[in-house]
């Protein structure tokens, strides 16, 4: 009797664990398919400052607005990129802003 309690004690958690992953990686693809959530997506900014204005906008697809943990650079070919780290504050979701700088450069 303790066996079969253990192995449905086991089995739930192993489904409320699938559960999450699956809502983590479905809440990865909402952000990724945002304007932004990747290179092919970058948002085009002229100036630095837009970025920080966009950010301050932009809401996570709970809703939730996002906290900036910190940014990179990278550059392709001609262009340049700025990407920003982000994390909702609500459902915690962490994700990442594209963005393209190449005419504040220029």
């Amino acid at each position: 009797m303790t066996g079969l309690a253990i192995a449905l004690a086991l089995l739930a958690a192993l489904a409320a664990s699938g559960y999450r992953l699956t809502r983590r990686v479905r809440l990865r693809r909402q952000l990724a398919a945002l304007p932004g959530g990747s290179r092919a997506t970058a948002v085009a900014v002229e100036a630095f400052p837009q970025m920080d204005e966009h950010l301050l906008r932009r809401e996570c697809r709970c809703a939730g607005l996002l906290a900036v943990h910190g940014e990179r650079s990278e550059t392709v070919d001609q262009h340049r990129y700025r990407i920003a780290r982000v994390e909702c504050r609500r459902c915690e979701e962490r994700g990442e802003v594209w963005f393209d700088v190449t005419r504040a450069y220029n």
